[in-house]
């Protein structure tokens, strides 16, 4: 259980922060504004991403007037890195799993053209890109619909199941061996931000895994 927006202005802002959250970055806003694979527009899309997330703090702050903390964002200690290092080897045995045993089992291949579309640039801008996903996805997926929707609903466990479906559905355009993938690696993430409701730390096992798991697959491209 967690404690309930009484006031129904909170609950509008809050819901109204919702469809931003969501709402701009499913709205595909960025691709259509900066299609195509120059350079240019590559870092045009990111830079719309990171846009997304400061819309999000800047909602957080100046809208709600609420301290950041009320997403989970705060200074990070060191128990902020030992978890965040400890659910990102977490998240690799996972990847490991997945495409040694699951994937096979299910009959499925990893998508060589999605992965290629991430590793065929380059290496400062793949990195670039696994350390915005990371950030940028923590704040507008994780730490702001779960304590929103658990301000709504009073159940914490709500707003992680929709929020987790969440973040699974935004990778849906990978193919289904990648949503295998992402399906654990966003569990795994919303169990560490509900045990520790430290925000940091899932940014950082969110960001290494992709900056790894994407330099091994450029490694063997």
């Amino acid at each position: 259980m967690t404690a309930v927006l009484r006031d129904p202005r909170m609950s509008w802002l809050a819901i109204a922060g919702l469809v931003l959250a969501w709402g701009l970055p499913q709205s595909g806003i960025g691709d259509r504004l900066f299609a195509g694979d120059a350079l240019g527009l590559r870092l045009a899309r990111e830079a719309v991403w990171w846009a997304f997330a400061a819309i999000i703090l800047f909602w957080v702050v100046r809208v709600e007037r609420l301290p950041l903390s009320s997403i989970g964002l705060k200074r990070p200690t060191f128990g902020t890195i030992g978890w965040g290092l400890g659910f990102f080897l977490l998240m690799m045995a996972s990847v490991m799993l997945s495409f040694a045993v699951i994937i096979p089992a299910l009959g499925m291949h990893q998508d060589m053209a999605t992965t290629r579309s991430f590793i065929a640039v380059p290496l400062w801008l793949q990195c670039a890109t696994m350390i915005r996903a990371g950030l940028c996805e923590e704040i507008l997926y994780r730490g702001y619909p779960i304590e929103r929707i658990g301000g709504l609903t009073g159940r914490r466990w709500i707003a992680a199941l929709v929020a987790l479906a969440a973040f699974v559905a935004a990778h849906i355009g990978w193919g289904l061996s990648q949503f295998v993938v992402v399906a654990f690696g966003g569990v795994l993430l919303t169990i560490l931000y509900l045990w520790k409701r430290d925000l940091p730390a899932c940014m950082i096992a969110h960001a290494l895994t992709d900056l790894v798991g994407f330099a091994l697959a450029r490694a063997h491209g």
